[in-house]
């Protein structure tokens, strides 16, 4: 299991959080999704045999949500 952080621009409410969370758990691999529009961001723990950042990313985007460089969480 790996985790990584995406800052995501243009969640404005928890509808938004809504919206985020169900396209990426529809994503082969991924396991949990905690986003927060608060902190435009979105923590996803996911199997790297099966998911990529890259995919999740154009997921997020193709919701038509922007997507800064992910991160590892602390």
């Amino acid at each position: 299991m790996a985790s990584i952080v995406f800052r995501v621009t243009g969640m404005k409410c928890g509808g938004c959080e809504n919206q985020v969370r169900e396209t990426l758990m529809a994503c082969n691999g991924v396991e949990r999704v905690t986003p927060s529009h608060k902190s435009a961001t979105v923590e996803v723990d996911y199997n790297p045999d099966l998911a990529s950042p890259e995919m999740m990313a154009r997921a997020i985007t193709g919701k038509g949500f922007g997507v800064e460089q992910p991160t590892t969480p602390a």
